[in-house]
């Protein structure tokens, strides 16, 4: 079987990663996997990744003539651009006959052009569907200017995700985001949970001694909650360093991040790190004394991966990924934006003996010992039985 893993861009995030993840383990498991980019960005990210598990990948604005490669971004979106809606119209041409069986596609708004695949090329796809339109809306753009028009927003949104629902042989989604959808399409049956997976290092690499500062880990955009970080930091009487990791989207939030650093006074506690390679990721997880996540997630990948290296996290309870938790960490995760939860879990680890912390980590390490990229890819496997 030939497999498209289907994404918009190849920037550095979370759903980029886990197709990534996918392609090398379906590869691994004999399949014929592909990652498939609609748009080539000028800076791709992660070359280390590619490079170093030799992924396939091609990127079908390669095969555009010119006059179809315009692009901008729609004004207040983050990432929502012209070419999500164009490629509708034209991207089907570009995809050889008999070139792929399937696709998996990831990004809501990449759902776009494999509704066009399926009409005019007859290719299935299966969505997985991270974020919802609609949550995307409420979850990201609801305190920002876009929030105001929510009332004429929101129905566009609903008939959007319809057509992307309504035209995949198969939804996956974390469960807590399948619950939101089912309210909006009750109708729809072909629902099917997934969790993402991790890769797990060798327990004997697990560092107990670790270093005495905190990190933030993700793609920072506006609706990642820094300045709710910012007040955190501002209030914690017991201060600990934190490095802020990940790409900055825009480029220029990085400067809005350093002004707010320094108008709080934090710039001996906050440090902007930015983007880093998987290698530079992986011993910022071994050597931090915690994870710090400040905003809801449907799912919060950089808390398994942190998990895999034996990093404890403190992220909000209604993130899809504390399903995965027992109950004696879910007793101390906060509730979302809630200041005083996030100072309580916080000093809850810097209070914990050297052998209550090390028990803590032994937890999360466990946990993700029990989620596997492995294990992610055979449960999708047995959905092309369906197709």
């Amino acid at each position: 079987m030939k497999i498209a893993i289907l994404i918009d861009e190849l920037i550095s995030g979370g759903f980029q990663k886990v197709a990534i993840m996918e392609t090398k383990y379906f590869r691994k498991m004999g399949y014929n996997a592909t990652l498939v980019v609609l748009r080539r960005n000028k800076k791709p990210g992660y070359h280390d990744l590619l490079n170093e598990n030799k992924i396939r990948t091609i990127y079908l604005s390669d095969r555009l003539p010119w006059y179809y490669k315009f692009n901008f971004k729609f004004p207040l979106f983050s990432f929502f651009s012209f070419f999500h809606v164009f490629y509708y119209f034209i991207i089907y041409k570009f995809i050889k006959n008999q070139e792929f069986d399937v696709f998996i596609t990831h990004g809501t708004y990449t759902a776009f052009s494999s509704i066009s695949i399926w009409r005019k090329k007859h290719i299935p796809y299966i969505c997985f569907i991270h974020d919802s339109i609609i949550y995307i809306l409420n979850q990201k753009y609801g305190t920002k200017v876009l929030g105001k028009f929510l009332p004429f927003l929101t129905p566009i949104a609903n008939k959007l995700d319809g057509e992307i629902i309504n035209n995949s042989k198969t939804i996956l989604a974390f469960p807590n985001m399948i619950s939101e959808m089912k309210k909006n399409f009750p109708r729809y049956e072909k629902y099917h949970p997934v969790y993402n997976g991790c890769e797990v290092i060798d327990l004997s690499q697990v560092k107990y001694n670790k270093e005495n500062y905190a990190i933030a880990v993700t793609k920072w955009d506006e609706g990642k909650n820094f300045q709710f970080l910012i007040d955190m930091w501002t209030q914690l009487n017991n201060k600990i360093k934190i490095k802020i990791i990940g790409a900055f989207y825009p480029v220029e939030l990085r400067e809005e991040y350093q002004t707010l650093i320094f108008k709080n006074r934090l710039e001996k506690w906050i440090e902007l790190i930015g983007p880093v390679n998987e290698e530079d990721l992986g011993k910022y997880y071994q050597n931090a004394l915690f994870l710090v996540h400040p905003c809801r997630e449907a799912f919060g990948m950089t808390i398994l991966e942190a998990a895999a290296s034996g990093c404890p996290s403190i992220f909000t309870i209604n993130s899809g990924v504390a399903d995965l938790f027992p109950q004696s960490i879910k007793t101390k995760l906060p509730q979302e934006n809630n200041i005083n939860d996030y100072m309580f879990s916080i000093n809850y680890i810097l209070n914990l003996k050297t052998t209550e912390y090390n028990d803590l980590m032994n937890v999360y390490y466990n946990v993700a010992l029990q989620n596997s990229w492995e294990n992610h890819c055979k449960d999708i496997i047995k959905l092309f039985e369906t197709i």
